[in-house]
């Protein structure tokens, strides 16, 4: 999957154990390059669609299990609801 086109529109700290302060990075990329339009051989099919958006970006952060959001509000509040959040964003 193409991730060099990807840059970063967030970042904030969460707490490891409650205590150890870790980054965490929201990303915005081309809605073109969503995970969906990628075969199983992790190919771009241009026979799927892409993704509608209100500015042509899906959100993704550096955890795992994030997933692509349409906009950067759903992105961040995924990580705020998880059992290590919330996180303070910069």
């Amino acid at each position: 999957m193409t991730t060099d086109t990807r840059r970063i529109v967030a970042t904030g700290i969460w707490l490891y154990d409650g205590r150890i302060p870790k980054r965490i990075v929201i990303y915005a990329k081309p809605a073109r390059f969503a995970a969906s339009r990628y075969d199983y051989d992790d190919q771009l099919d241009e026979s799927r669609p892409i993704p509608a958006t209100l500015d042509g970006f899906l959100y993704s952060c550096s955890l795992g299990g994030c997933g692509d959001y349409l906009t950067i509000d759903e992105a961040k509040m995924w990580a705020d609801d998880q059992p290590w959040g919330p996180v303070k964003w910069d």
